[in-house]
């Protein structure tokens, strides 16, 4: 990924159906080196290490990212592409930077008091046309990565939907269009209850297949309703087998309601009983009206009861981030992880590869990376990439220390039913799950962090226990930031007492204990999984033979970072 050139891209499969002001085609574009900086690899997983088995996240303009990926080698070889791309809403988005330690959300006062404000993380505030431009030019590279039995899902909201299903049509064609997702991404609650001509509640996901004839991979997902004994009273019919409900038997032949019959699983209303005619070949209720076919609920134990129903292409199932927040990661415009979990178990396999450029707060790499799949995303903000490698981190190192374990409850509380997907797949045994990730830059004018005039002071030695091999000593003795400093000073001085130690201001610690001064290869990663929670400042790690170059890159809560070495 060292060249530059330029790639054709394909024309536009439909007719021209939209245009605006400085409309142009795409036919080339110019791919640009891609320089590693830095990779990661789960903890026992390290050695043997396959490349194919590398994920990838890109910092850059995602225009550049795809012409560099179409340039070498991955055109044609994506199996879905998820996109959630700016809503063209005239806004900038930022979030909050928070202090870590303990009792830092625990009470609004709290949290307004360890606040250092906000921090812009992007803008999306490009005019009607230059958007336009701007989506049209990405879709036609996104289609030129998929698979020909692949699909594109792009996610958007009431601004722009009609806009970009129309873009859509003209990239893919329109015999290409497979469905539009309605998702119920809130509820309305507070002030929006008394919103003019009705709260927005709901965004949008647009699906087009790559090739429809191919077909798309599309496999059958149901979604599990759950419910205690008394909702299942409520709502179905009991007998002695349990709670049921029915359904019109449609096209079934007498064989198959006689065998249906013999199983106890046919029902007649109005208190009547089955009736089998022999002679006419013709099964009927003694008491009139249509008969039905059983379908008993799963009994899970503890006064639990399942249901599983179809999915269509109205979601109101999937909870939002708002009923979600323990997964909320102070990201602009995250979504939930059950979402992207739907998504990927419909259009992909295990092994198949995922794209995401627009990545934001890592959802869909994380989830990918749960269920087996390689995965590429890319950001222009450096914020992103921070939260989204962060993020894949600890991902890695939890499915490391516990191989077996599947990260699958999506049982979430406060709605009507609990309800959950049942893959067709089993993700806990994928074989193309990803042992490590490689993190790229490309384009011009990208640089690897803010301007960092923060200072740490690491100390690093060689040391050797009683029968043991040697191991690299790292102990992280102080952090300062200028930048952070000048953020407290500027907050609610009364309400504030100095911060609590150094280790407040930190959010990551990577270790490359043979660093080549190119490439960082974490060895060791300290990701503090929760918010209350501190890095540990001190670590060991077997140390190589002979003399090495030791790198500690230190990462903040406003995303500056620190790179120290020191040759033990």
């Amino acid at each position: 990924m060292d060249s530059n050139s330029h790639i054709e891209i394909t024309p536009a499969q439909g007719r021209s159906l939209l245009e605006w002001a400085g409309k142009r085609p795409l036919k080339t574009v110019a791919s640009h080196p891609a320089q590693l900086i830095e990779t990661f690899s789960s903890p026992s997983l390290q050695e043997g290490a396959k490349w194919e088995n590398a994920c990838q996240v890109y910092h850059g303009d995602n225009k550049d990212v795809l012409a560099t990926l179409l340039a070498n080698g991955l055109r044609g070889r994506v199996k879905l592409v998820y996109i959630d791309p700016p809503f063209d809403t005239g806004s900038d988005f930022t979030r909050n930077i928070m202090l870590r330690g303990e009792g830092t959300l625990q009470s609004a006062v709290r949290k307004r008091v360890h606040s250092l404000g906000k921090q812009m993380q992007y803008s999306d505030t490009l005019d009607t046309d230059a958007y336009l431009q701007y989506m049209y030019e990405r879709l036609l590279l996104l289609r030129d990565c998929l698979a020909e039995d692949g699909s594109i899902w792009l996610h958007c909201d009431y601004r722009r939907m009609h806009y970009l299903r129309l873009l859509l049509e003209e990239v893919f064609g329109p015999e290409n269009y497979l469905n539009t997702i309605s998702w119920r991404s809130q509820t309305a609650r507070g002030a929006k209850v008394n919103a003019r001509y009705f709260p927005f509640s709901t965004q949008y996901i647009e699906i087009f297949a790559r090739n429809r004839v191919a077909p798309p991979t599309w496999n059958v997902v149901r979604k599990q309703i759950v419910m205690r004994e008394a909702e299942a009273a409520a709502a179905f019919m009991r007998d002695e087998r349990g709670f049921f409900r029915t359904s019109d038997p449609g096209s079934y032949s007498f064989e198959s309601l006689k065998a249906l019959h013999a199983e106890g699983r046919l029902y007649a209303p109005y208190g009547g009983h089955i009736v089998v005619d022999e002679e006419s070949r013709r099964i009927y209720a003694s008491h009139g009206g249509n008969i039905g076919v059983k379908y008993y609920l799963k009994k899970l134990g503890g006064n639990r009861y399942a249901v599983e129903r179809a999915i269509d292409n109205l979601w109101e199932d999937v909870p939002g981030l708002g009923t979600t927040p323990g997964e909320d990661l102070g990201y602009p415009t995250q979504k939930t992880e059950a979402l992207l979990r739907r998504i990927i178990a419909v259009s992909t396999n295990p092994g198949d590869v995922v794209m995401d450029c627009f990545a934001g707060s890592g959802t869909t790499a994380a989830v990918a990376q749960k269920m087996g799949r390689r995965w590429i995303v890319c950001d222009s903000s450096m914020g992103a990439v921070q939260t989204t490698i962060k993020r894949l981190q600890l991902v890695m190192t939890r499915a490391a220390a516990h191989p077996r374990t599947r990260v699958v409850d999506r049982n979430q509380p406060g709605t009507p039913h609990n309800t959950q997907d049942r893959d067709v797949k089993s993700p806990a045994d994928a074989p193309g799950c990803a042992t490590h990730f490689e993190v790229y830059r490309v384009g011009t004018g990208v640089v690897s962090c803010p301007d960092a005039p923060a200072q740490a002071r690491v100390r690093v030695e060689r040391y050797t226990h009683d029968d043991a091999q040697p191991v690299i000593r790292v102990m992280i003795e102080d952090y300062s930031s200028p930048s952070i400093a000048a953020r407290w000073a500027d907050g609610e001085a009364q309400s504030r007492a100095p911060v609590a130690g150094w280790r407040n201001l930190v959010e990551r610690v990577a270790i490359d204990p043979c660093f080549d001064g190119k490439v960082l290869r974490v060895a060791l990663s300290d990701v503090p999984p929760k918010r209350r929670d501190l890095i540990v400042g001190s670590y060991e790690l077997p140390a190589p033979l002979g003399t090495t170059l030791v790198a500690v890159k230190i990462t903040d809560v406003l995303g500056e970072e620190v790179l120290v070495t020191q040759r033990v």
